[in-house]
């Protein structure tokens, strides 16, 4: 079954990414320890570094996941965690 629309692959479609972009380099997420913790160092790092763009925040996420996580968070319902706020709670949860 291919995908009528592109868009509906991505949590965050319209994402802006700056030129010479590189992902950042920090420990990513397993799930064996505290959510919120590594919340607080993804935020501190990806607003420190490109400004508080909410979609880019939600995009890169990914970028911090491993394992278990990364599914979980390629399995969210894009209608569902919009804005950035509503992530970070599911992402606690």
């Amino acid at each position: 079954h291919a995908f009528a629309n592109m868009v509906e692959l991505y949590l965050v479609p319209d994402v802006v990414i700056p030129p010479k972009f590189k992902v950042l380099n920090f420990d990513k997420y397993k799930g064996t320890t505290c959510p919120k913790n590594h919340l607080k160092i993804y935020c501190h790092l990806v607003d420190g570094a490109y400004a508080k763009d909410e979609k880019f925040s939600m995009h890169f996420f990914q970028e911090s996941l491993t394992g278990a996580v990364v599914t979980w968070y390629t399995n969210l319902e894009p209608s569902r965690v919009h804005p950035w706020k509503d992530l970070m709670v599911a992402f606690i949860r």
